[in-house]
């Protein structure tokens, strides 16, 4: 770990942390903004939870979407990314002649959440599977033309998916799904902060996400911006249900602690000093040491470098199990995911920060090669 991030985050001084990904890493900066909301909105609950809160909400919403590169008309806060991923299931017309396609390495929770929504509805469900390594997006659309025949509703995607870390040809999958005249719904969980947001680009009818993974905001910050034909409706009947505006619509689910999202201006501002001074270019040509020193160690990358993402990147270990790997790790102080792919093989994925340096891919990579070698 680099000496100064103990200025920037709390992390422990003898934690090596690859996982940022997974739940996002607040900062020293932010949180202290987190305490100074808090403590405003306790000095008058009634004020701050009520009449002023929606604005407030609307603010943040429009810094952020100006941040992502995105109409802010056409985008809301929410509370994660399952959240906006349960709204908007829950708000798109399925009935028994409706095909929904997943591909087998998205997110199990939102992959679960359609099979749920399927099979109430009587609709058809197909779970494409994908070739990893993912070597050429006609390998990708090759499988789908094989497994998919005839029209499709919805195509469930991620613009990066999670385990594998693979950066998916959206484009190239939002055109393959309106030829066969159907919507792409894109899960952006590790989008924001990570990739630019290009939802016409892409050819998606949504997408969804979270802000906390990659800003340094406070948890949790979701995500969802929609295409002006679709009416995505919150999971949760609340107050604000009925509301014309989306932002509006997702500012009251209830009761709820609206800190997380109220500093999403503060990480925001953070996030891009960091931009501007290189450190997250420092984070990419981090991860490219990775790739080149897991792979000189037998550690396969899941993807061609054209689909590795800028700052996440996840190796197939042959002949080991997860559970021997997370050991490992843990036992040196080292966070990093592990976990089964959709064919049962070992995957680590490794997320950059600013924190990191090259002794920390020394460390992850002496100590992969020791539970590859036993």
């Amino acid at each position: 770990m680099k000496p100064g991030a103990v200025v920037d985050f709390a992390l422990r001084a003898d934690l090596t942390q690859f996982n940022h990904a997974s739940y996002g890493l607040s900062s020293r900066r932010v949180i202290a903004e987190g305490d100074r909301l808090r403590q405003q909105i306790e000095s008058d609950p009634t004020a701050h939870l009520g009449y002023e809160l929606t604005g407030r909400l609307a603010e943040q919403t429009i810094s952020a979407a100006r941040a992502l590169g995105v109409d802010g008309a056409r985008m809301t806060l929410c509370t994660n990314a399952t959240s906006a991923a349960a709204s908007t299931i829950a708000s798109v017309p399925l009935n028994r002649d409706s095909t929904v396609v997943v591909l087998d390495i998205e997110y199990s929770s939102i992959r679960r959440a359609w099979e749920i929504a399927c099979s109430k509805a009587g609709a058809r469900l197909v779970s494409v599977a994908v070739p990893v390594p993912l070597e050429s997006s006609t390998a990708l659309l090759a499988a789908l033309d094989e497994q998919v025949p005839g029209q499709v509703d919805y195509l469930q995607v991620s613009a990066v998916t999670s385990s594998t870390a693979i950066r998916m040809p959206l484009a190239a999958l939002g055109e393959w799904v309106e030829q066969r005249g159907g919507r792409m719904i894109v899960d952006a969980a590790h989008g924001p902060g990570h990739i630019p947001l290009s939802p016409e680009i892409w050819g998606a009818s949504v997408v969804f996400g979270t802000l906390h993974k990659w800003f340094p905001t406070l948890r949790p910050v979701g995500f969802l911006w929609v295409e002006p034909e679709l009416e995505i409706r919150p999971a949760e009947v609340s107050l604000t249900w009925d509301s014309v505006d989306l932002a509006e619509r997702f500012s009251w689910p209830g009761t709820f602690d609206p800190v997380p999202r109220l500093c999403t201006g503060t990480a925001i501002e953070q996030w891009l000093e960091w931009q501007s001074t290189g450190l997250l270019h420092d984070c990419e040509k981090l991860a490219d040491t990775a790739d080149r020193a897991l792979a000189d160690i037998g550690a396969r990358p899941t993807a061609a470098t054209k689909f590795r993402p800028p700052r996440l990147r996840s190796f197939i270990l042959d002949g080991v199990t997860a559970p021997r790997v997370k050991d490992a790790l843990q036992a040196a102080e080292i966070r990093a995911w592990v976990g089964n792919g959709a064919d049962g093989e070992c995957l680590l994925r490794l997320a950059t920060h600013i924190y990191n340096d090259e002794n920390d891919i020394d460390r992850v990579t002496n100590r992969i090669q020791e539970v590859l070698s036993r």
